[in-house]
């Protein structure tokens, strides 16, 4: 049977068309990206069911070209953030999704049924959590107030809307030094050529912003944190139309009144305290080095401002940031001595002690695997232990330590079921321990996770031609049953052209 484990990696030039055609809020698309049928244009709002269409569509194409930052301590953080949110807005049994996509792109979105995406280039042009949180909950408002739903509502479906053009003309600045910039600049161009954009009302805009500093108060934030970063980015709109504002700007259009109006209704919310995460900065630097795309660049950066910074000025979380460069880049004993002296709270403690165990192990791995231990011990549910923890084992491979890698990686997913990350995780491990049949339908698990049911039937499929004994053909062929009844008409037809053109992508 073909191991499909083999054939997961994606041409950076494949993740970059992706980007430009899926990572924006306010487009829609079909054909190829087989979104299902919206509707007709008559209809005001679109049904939950097809809601979780479209969200489900997403999900899996952001997924499919492994745009998601799906490091666990940066997946943690923007989930609880994003909960905590959600848990305080207008409607807070509503279901949500939260991720960040690694692109510098300064923008965020929010798709139907919940779905919320934030771009770490908007991550990292934020000062504060609060600044943070006001961006999700103003997203957070969208999507309670059905705006984006309505929206979409109104597209035909023989639309095939297009990003921004000037999101692909960013894009293909930010490759502009790799072989795949004339993809990039294509891109850019096609987006160019499409007019078929979603635009949020005036009075949508209004609403969110009313909304989402509610939010913000009811949360604990600092209300006056989503007012702040939109005057910065205001102030940072060009007054000749010819240079480009920042993203976000283009797509939840900003103006003197709107930041005015949003400032006033901030004040009136105003609150004497208010509590953001000391997780915060540390995972601003973690997203800051791991979205660089060549290692020695980061540790420039932290040389470069370390070097323009008084030393009492500099940060623990800059000090953080600078070791993770120099482990990523094999300098583990500069990275430990830029480590140790970084003080710790309640709740930076793990984050920074989990980046000293990965230092130590790649250094010393006995001494860095009992650290794992220890910490697995006290954190048992906790996956920003956890998978480390896996990872490191999968690196030393012997039969200790891959038996002791399958446990955790199967403990990982009963904890965590709808995690697609975890499925692939465990099918690492099970192929390392020889257990092929389990290792595909650990992939059959993830593509169902990330709604290819098509793709998650076929590898099933070619499992049930192998020997199996009675147990697995029944656990088996009851999964197939159940996947089959999901597959759409779109998924089908998408796969089965795929097929024929040779264009599969797994």
């Amino acid at each position: 049977m073909k191991n499909n484990i083999l054939n997961l990696g994606l041409t950076n030039c494949i993740k970059l068309v992706a980007v430009v055609l899926i990572a924006i809020s306010q487009y829609a698309w079909a054909g190829d990206f087989n979104l299902p049928d919206l509707g007709t244009p008559s209809d005001s709002i679109m049904s939950p069911t097809k809601e979780k269409e479209i969200r489900d569509s997403i999900i899996n194409q952001i997924y499919e070209y492994d745009l998601v930052m799906s490091d666990p301590i940066i997946a943690d953080y923007i989930e609880q953030l994003g909960y905590r949110l959600a848990a305080n807005s207008s409607n807070p049994k509503a279901p949500f999704d939260f991720f960040i996509v690694n692109n510098n792109v300064i923008n965020a979105s929010a798709y139907p049924g919940g779905l919320i995406v934030i771009f770490s280039g908007l991550f990292l042009k934020t000062e504060s959590e609060s600044e943070l949180a006001g961006v999700v909950a103003h997203e957070i408002a969208h999507a309670t107030g059905r705006h984006i739903s309505r929206a979409y509502a109104n597209i035909k479906k023989t639309m095939i809307p297009t990003i921004l053009g000037m999101v692909g003309a960013a894009l293909a600045a930010q490759y502009s030094d790799s072989r795949d910039a004339p993809i990039a600049i294509a891109a850019a161009t096609s987006a160019l050529q499409q007019q078929s954009m979603i635009n949020f009302t005036r009075s949508n805009e209004y609403e969110a912003d009313r909304v989402g500093i509610s939010t913000l108060k009811k949360a604990g934030f600092n209300p006056m944190g989503m007012a702040g970063f939109f005057g910065t980015l205001l102030s940072e709109q060009p007054i000749d139309k010819k240079y480009h504002a920042p993203e976000y700007s283009r797509t939840h259009p900003l103006t003197i009144n709107r930041v005015s109006e949003a400032k006033n209704r901030a004040q009136e919310a105003s609150v004497s305290e208010y509590t953001e995460s000391e997780l915060y900065p540390f995972v601003k630097e973690r997203i800051r080095v791991l979205t660089k795309h060549i290692e020695i660049d980061s540790i420039n950066y932290y040389r470069k401002l370390f070097n323009d910074k008084d030393k009492a000025d500099i940060s623990n979380a800059e000090l953080y940031g600078h070791a993770l460069a120099l482990h990523h880049a094999n300098k583990n004993s500069e990275a430990l001595a830029v480590l140790k002296p970084i003080e710790t709270t309640n709740q930076t403690a793990l984050i920074i002690a989990i980046l000293e165990a990965n230092i130590i192990t790649a250094l010393d791995w006995d001494k860095g695997s009992k650290m794992f231990a220890s910490f697995y011990k006290m954190y048992p549910e906790n996956p920003i232990v956890i998978e480390p923890y896996i990872q490191i084992l999968v690196k030393n491979k012997n039969f200790k330590n891959t038996k002791k890698a399958r446990l955790l990686a199967r403990a990982l997913v009963q904890l965590y079921p709808q995690n697609a990350n975890y499925y692939q995780l465990l099918a690492v491990t099970n192929q390392n321990a020889s257990k092929s049949i389990e290792a595909n339908e650990a992939l059959a698990m993830k593509q169902h996770i990330i709604h290819n049911n098509y793709r998650a039937v076929r590898i099933l499929k070619n499992i049930l031609k192998d020997d199996l004994d009675y147990y697995q053909r029944a656990r088996i062929e009851s999964k197939v049953t159940e996947f089959e009844s999901l597959i759409t008409a779109k998924e089908r037809t998408r796969e089965i052209m795929e097929e024929k053109t040779g264009r599969r992508r797994y």
